[in-house]
C-alpha cells in the first residue's frame, strides 16, 4: 500500500486532517471475539474485520487449512471453519471438537450465515496417514480426535491440533457435493470465553427452559469430569437476568436436553450475541482498560488461519459488515434424528443447506426453509424471523 507524502511551505502546516475512524475499536473486537465460538465464531464473526495489527499482536496465527480445499481469494463467497475445544483439566481423552460452525459470507459481503453441525453427526471421516487413522463412520467430533493423535494417544501440541483441524475440514469437505473450500478457519479455546466475559463484566443471558449444571457447584467450583453432587449443583432457572462471567459460560456448555445439542447450539448462540451485544455498546468501548483486557484475552481465545489473504484485505473486504447482518441456521431444523449407537443423522435437507453454501445460494434455501432460521438469541427462544435474511 502506497504512502501518500504532501508537500508543506516551511512554518505552516497544510497536512490534510486525520481521516474520521471508523469503529476502529469495534473491529479490534471483532478480531478477539473470532466471529463467533463460540461462537459462536465474529464479533463474534469471525476473523474478517481487521486493520491493525495491534489488535492481532497477541493472536496466534498458524496454517492448518489442508492446501487442496484453501480458498484462493475473498473477492467472492467466503467460508471460515470455527472449531471449539471444550478440554477439561484432568482429562486423558482424546480431544474433540465440541463446537464445529461454518460461517458463511456470500459474494455480495453483505451478510453472515452461521451453520453450526451437531457433534454427534453421523459422517464418514477418510483415511489420515498423518496420524496413522485408517477411516471409517463415527461422530464428525471425533475427526479432530483422530488427527490430534500420536501413537494412538492425545496430541495435545500445536501440531496435533494442525492435523486435528485438518482432518476435520477433509471430512466437512467430502460431506457437501463439490467439496466445500475455506478461506479462513480457528480453533477456539472455551476457556479463553471466560477471560473475555470477565473483561467486560459478564452479560445478559435468557434463559428459555431450566438448566441444571453437570459441571459447576452454585459457588462456581468446576468439578470437571468429576460429576457434581446434585444437592451441590449450579441451577439456571427460566428468565432473562445479568450471569457472571462463569455462570454465562456454564450455562451455554450445558447439553443434558430432550432436544440435547441443538438445545445447547442455541444456547451458544445466544452467549455468542449476548458478548458481542456487550462489547460494542458504549460502556465498552469507550474504556480503554476494557478494550486493553480483551486484546490481552485474545492470545487464549483461538488460533487463526487467515489462508492466502492478508488482514488488511479481511478488513477492507468485511468493512460494512455488521453484527446485524449475522443469520443463525438451525441445522436439520433444530430437531433430532437419532441413530443407532447414538450418532445423529444428517437429514436431506441438511445436505441440501450444504450444498447452497457451496452454490453460494444459501438466501434461496432459507427463502424455501424460513423456519431453520434461528430465533433471536437475545429474546431467548420464540418463532423464528425471516425477515433480515435479505441477500
Amino acid at each position: 500500500m502506497s504512502t501518500r507524502t504532501y508537500a508543506r511551505p516551511r512554518g505552516v502546516d497544510r497536512r490534510p486532517p486525520p481521516p474520521a475512524v471508523r469503529d476502529p475499536l469495534w473491529a479490534k473486537i471483532c478480531l478477539i471475539l473470532g466471529a463467533l465460538v463460540a461462537i459462536a465464531s465474529g464479533g463474534i464473526v469471525v476473523v474478517p474485520k481487521v486493520v491493525a495489527n495491534w489488535a492481532a499482536s497477541g493472536i496466534k496465527q498458524d496454517n492448518f487449512i489442508p492446501v487442496e480445499i484453501q480458498g484462493e481469494n475473498i473477492d467472492g463467497a467466503i467460508n471460515i471453519l470455527l472449531l471449539g475445544m471444550d478440554e477439561r483439566a484432568g482429562a486423558e481423552d482424546l480431544i474433540r471438537a465440541d463446537t464445529i460452525i461454518i460461517v458463511h459470507i456470500p459474494k455480495t459481503h453483505d451478510k453472515i450465515y452461521m451453520v453450526s453441525l451437531p457433534r454427534d453427526s453421523d459422517v464418514a471421516i477418510p483415511d489420515y496417514p498423518k496420524s496413522d487413522f485408517t477411516g471409517f463412520r463415527s461422530k464428525i467430533n471425533s475427526a479432530f480426535a483422530y488427527g490430534a493423535r500420536k501413537d494412538g494417544k492425545v496430541d495435545p501440541s500445536p501440531e496435533g491440533r494442525r492435523r486435528g483441524a485438518e482432518l476435520t475440514m477433509l471430512t466437512i469437505n467430502q460431506l457437501v457435493p463439490g467439496g466445500l473450500r475455506f478461506n479462513g478457519a480457528a480453533i477456539i479455546n472455551f476457556d479463553g470465553f471466560l477471560k473475555v466475559l470477565e473483561a467486560i463484566d459478564g452479560v445478559d443471558m435468557c434463559v428459555d427452559q431450566k438448566t441444571v449444571s453437570m459441571h459447576r457447584d452454585v459457588n462456581g467450583v468446576e468439578w470437571n469430569y468429576k460429576g457434581v453432587p446434585k444437592d451441590l449443583q449450579k441451577v439456571y432457572d427460566v428468565g432473562c437476568y445479568p450471569m457472571q462471567a462463569w455462570e454465562a459460560l456454564d450455562f451455554s456448555r450445558q447439553r443434558d436436553f430432550p432436544n440435547g445439542d441443538y438445545t445447547r447450539q442455541r444456547h451458544q448462540q445466544q452467549l455468542l450475541m449476548a458478548i458481542l451485544k456487550k462489547v460494542t455498546s458504549k460502556g465498552v468501548l469507550t474504556d480503554l482498560g476494557k478494550v486493553m483486557e480483551l486484546q490481552q484475552a485474545a492470545g487464549d481465545l483461538f488460533t487463526l488461519d487467515l489462508g492466502k489473504a492478508p488482514i488488511e484485505d479481511w478488513f477492507f473486504t468485511m468493512r460494512s459488515l455488521r453484527a446485524d447482518d449475522v443469520i443463525m441456521i438451525k441445522t436439520n431444523g433444530g430437531k433430532t434424528y437419532p441413530l443407532p449407537g447414538g450418532n445423529e443423522r444428517l437429514t436431506e435437507d441438511t445436505m441440501d443447506l450444504l450444498k447452497s453454501v457451496h452454490d453460494d445460494t444459501v438466501f434461496d434455501f432459507l427463502a424455501r426453509h424460513p423456519d431453520w432460521i434461528a430465533s433471536s438469541p437475545t429474546q431467548g427462544g420464540g418463532q423464528p424471523t425471516p425477515a433480515g435474511t435479505g441477500g
